[in-house]
């Protein structure tokens, strides 16, 4: 497919997956799998010393993994494989053996026991890798992250994080670190993040004397197409949060969302067809979609080619608001401390050396695995702190205009059951529409109720 033009609409995540692995000073790899279940206390017993529970849920993500990533970036942690070692168990993608795996660890949970660390990916759906052919799975292992937290699942961290040996606390993404907190502090850490965003290049489309303080509607009625187009968002982002935090119920109303639909998340802005560059054109119910994804359109370390690298045109970055005015942001990864682990104190300390910048920087652990994105640490992708070996970071004036994009963001949510309800609505089939929005909307209120 010819790709031609500047404009790209893409998603800012970092994807910084974690994979289980446990090896001892003498021993190789120790990972649990389906043919060999051992516990904790059995290892302790053989090895000797603390042996720290983990549990990953990153399904959408597990393919070509390789083992012992985890174990080489722990290596330089003081103590690892020494003073203690971990047992991880990863749950499997999907089927009866998931099924089976999440009911017993809920179980421990519920009679004051379980796992020390839980290592999360939220999107198992594949919501925010749509456009770029990954696929989801079935729910995440916590379908409501809040509501855990409400439920006091996780421990409180914010002493730990005062004490923290190797993160930066103060350069993470406050809008992204606060969706982990409620009012007993910080239980969530998120790993990376993804924001919906309109790629142009900045002289090209005529964006240089560009207002963010533009509105939707304001976009929309431009005489600017590229603006026009920014102005349409697909439903989890478009929607944005939905629910407040710490409550149970939608925060707009079934004929909002239809409205909310029909103004902003059809995707046919039809008189763009006089841009020259725009060379694939998708037919839906006899409206024209003109398709923005030009080679290779994604942010990412892994090579200079990738939008925004060096040598990249000087780009105009609109991200893509929600109804209200805003920008949400998806947390796609996490780490959280179980409220009843036997050592709360090692589970920190993983987590404390894996946010670590050097870490989130360079190593394999992360950057093997990136697929599309950015780091909640702010400073990393510029040129004073490049990512993945050193070979990759923006231009000045491109990680500046990163940085006013980012800026933009007022929430940020984790994707779940009900988010993966707006994702089915039948957007494109205007006479099943409002069926459509009628029957996702009740699922949704039955899905926040029960949760």
């Amino acid at each position: 497919m010819k790709r031609k033009i500047a404009l790209l609409l893409t998603f800012l995540c970092l994807f910084a997956v974690l994979m289980p692995a446990c090896q001892s000073a003498v021993q190789n790899s120790s990972t649990v799998t389906d043919q060999e279940k051992v516990t904790a206390e059995q290892m302790e017993e053989k090895f000797g010393v603390p042996v720290v529970r983990v549990v990953t849920d990153l399904p959408n993500y597990d393919a070509g993994w390789k083992d012992g990533q985890l174990s080489d970036t722990l290596s330089r942690l003081p103590g690892y494989n020494k003073e203690f070692m971990l047992l991880v168990e990863t749950l499997p993608r999907e089927g009866e053996e998931r099924s089976i795996d999440i009911t017993r660890i809920k179980t421990e949970m519920m009679a004051g026991k379980g796992p020390d660390l839980f290592l999360c990916g939220q999107d198992t759906y594949g919501i925010c890798g749509a456009l770029y052919g990954t696929s989801g799975y079935t729910d995440p292992f916590f379908t409501f992250p809040e509501r855990a937290m409400e439920n006091r699942l996780f421990l409180p961290l914010d002493e730990y994080i005062e004490k923290a040996e190797y993160m930066e606390w103060d350069k993470f993404l406050p809008v992204i670190m606060e969706a982990g907190r409620n009012k007993e502090g910080q239980q969530i850490i998120p790993i990376s993040y993804t924001f919906s965003a309109l790629y142009a290049d900045r002289e090209k489309y005529g964006l240089e004397d560009f207002d963010r303080s533009m509105t939707l509607s304001e976009m929309k009625q431009s005489e600017n197409p590229a603006l026009r187009y920014a102005s349409y968002n697909s439903a989890p982002f478009m929607v944005g949060r939905i629910t407040k935090p710490g409550e149970d119920k939608p925060m707009f109303t079934e004929e909002e969302l239809l409205g909310y639909i029909r103004d902003y998340s059809m995707r046919v802005p039809g008189d763009l067809r006089d841009y020259q560059d725009l060379e694939e054109e998708k037919v839906y119910n006899g409206a024209i979609m003109r398709v923005f994804l030009p080679e290779p359109g994604l942010i990412s370390p892994i090579s200079d080619k990738f939008v925004l690298g060096k040598g990249s045109p000087a780009y105009r970055i609109i991200p893509a608001k929600n109804a209200r005015g805003g920008v949400t942001a998806v947390i796609n990864e996490f780490a959280a401390v179980n409220r009843n682990a036997r050592y709360p104190d090692l589970a920190f300390k993983i987590i404390d050396y894996l946010m670590s910048t050097k870490v989130q920087q360079d190593s394999s652990f992360y950057h093997s695995r990136v697929l599309l994105g950015m780091p909640v640490h702010m400073d990393l992708g510029s040129e004073e702190y490049p990512l993945r070996d050193k070979n990759w970071y923006m231009s000045a004036g491109n990680f500046e205009e990163f940085c006013a994009a980012r800026a933009e963001i007022t929430e940020a949510k984790f994707i779940g059951p009900a988010d993966k309800a707006l994702w089915d609505i039948e957007i494109f089939d205007q006479k099943g529409l409002e069926k459509s929005v009628h029957e996702q909307y009740t699922l949704i209120e039955m899905l926040l109720a029960e949760s």
